[in-house]
């Protein structure tokens, strides 16, 4: 394995090493599951700085290079909260039962890692918090593409949906109920934000890039990962034909020609180095 320099990590933040990177595969992710895993693979090895090693939890074999630590979450039993779209499962990432790696990084597999990941780790691994996550960027909760946990402190995550604790959830889902279990607990300090800039929301730079070309390219240069939540995916973000049967193919070629949109580097990143 190929690792960058690792000039951009202070010496003074302990990190675990090698860094337990951790992801989930549940179902078949379009049909491209083992695809996203390699390439997420691919752009740890560009853009982290440390030794890493990354472990994907899944419900499925999957074929994927031999450095990826595949564990198998199918016993995680009682936390899918729909069959169709289990993002519930996320949940047993706070139980030590089910994840015995005690402090690791958590990754989604529907991003993009654009920028070295210095900054990025030495913020997670120096708060003091166990839980650092994103702020979500539309409705104030948390989003939980991105996470550092430290496990112990925060199992009442995981014991209270097992146990069938509910709350007033906007949308139902895991970062909600990471939200609303945390807040009525009273426990808001065990959990810190990571700055806004370091990850930028797709979603979000396309809407700014319809009023504001500039600034949606600053939220790119900005960001050490680029989330793409909802629609489109990185497979459909970066294939013109989906734009197309999307009508909104022209949009797509403005982004990509006259800027604003930096696709083609984005997609540059989302890659396997292997070819």
């Amino acid at each position: 394995m190929v690792q960058v320099p690792a000039t951009s990590m202070p010496s003074t933040v302990h990190i675990p090493s090698p860094l337990p990177v951790v992801c989930l595969a549940l179902g078949d992710l379009y049909g491209l599951a083992d695809r996203y895993i390699t390439r997420m693979q691919g752009m740890l090895e560009t853009h982290c700085p440390v030794p890493f090693k990354l472990i994907c939890y899944s419900d499925l074999p999957r074929v994927v290079p031999d450095s990826v630590e595949m564990r198998d979450c199918k016993h995680w039993s009682g936390l899918a909260q729909d069959a169709e779209w289990p993002v519930t499962m996320k949940l047993g990432l706070f139980s030590p039962d089910l994840v015995d790696v005690p402090e690791f990084l958590y990754l989604d597999l529907t991003l993009v890692i654009r920028a070295d990941m210095g900054k990025l780790l030495a913020y997670a691994f120096a708060a003091p918090e166990p839980l650092v996550i994103v702020e979500d960027w539309f409705d104030g909760g948390y989003n939980s593409s991105v996470m550092r946990i430290r496990r112990g402190p925060l199992s009442f995550v995981h014991a209270a949906f097992a146990a069938g604790e509910s709350f007033a959830q906007r949308i139902p889902g895991d970062q909600h109920f990471i939200h609303a279990v945390v807040h009525d607990r009273g426990l808001q300090d065990r959990v810190a934000l990571f700055p806004t800039e370091m990850v930028a929301s797709y979603k979000q730079v396309v809407r700014t890039w319809r009023r504001d070309a500039k600034q949606a390219r600053r939220l790119i240069d900005a960001a050490t990962i680029v989330k793409f939540h909802g629609a489109p995916k990185m497979h459909q973000a970066f294939n013109p034909v989906y734009h197309l049967w999307r009508v909104r193919l022209n949009e797509w070629m403005r982004g990509v020609l006259f800027g604003g949109l930096p696709m083609r580097e984005l997609r540059r990143h989302w890659s396997d180095p292997r070819g």
